[in-house]
């Protein structure tokens, strides 16, 4: 009971001082951040075309310069396909993202936009590359 109370505390305080965001690419990827500190974030993204395959991504981003009105932000991630066919196997790819936030209005603080561009290296033939999005992000203060 006492190691139950203690995990309980532990992620019920991780909630409270974390923070969410939630930003919608353009390239049709719906994301959830998650913000530990002033230096550490992660992100799930999924992808919501519903033509294509479903493709799920996680990065873990470190924060490298952090302004009034801007953040960069540099990381790794992975990409997976979870609901794979025999087509696709369910590791893609590995992916360094560079990330800047911006947020442009001053009245506005929890409304900002995305700039990300990403190497991503795969197994698959002629598949390694670069990729650019960019999003908009509501930020839960």
């Amino acid at each position: 009971m006492k190691k139950l109370l203690f995990l309980f505390v532990i992620l019920f305080s991780t909630f409270i001082v974390g923070q969410f965001k939630i930003t919608g690419y353009f390239d049709t990827k719906i994301g959830l951040t998650y913000q530990f500190n002033d230096r550490l974030q992660t992100e799930l993204r999924v992808n919501d075309n519903l033509d294509i395959e479903f493709n799920s991504e996680l990065s873990l981003l470190c924060t490298i310069l952090s302004k009034k009105n801007y953040s960069l932000n540099f990381g790794i991630g992975i990409s997976t396909f979870p609901f794979y066919s025999k087509n696709l196997a369910f590791f893609e790819s590995y992916f360094l993202p560079f990330q800047i936030e911006i947020i442009p209005f001053k009245e506005t603080r929890n409304l900002g936009i995305v700039l990300e561009s990403a190497y991503h290296f795969s197994n698959s033939i002629n598949t390694s590359g670069n990729r650019n999005s960019i999003g908009i992000r509501y930020i839960f203060i």
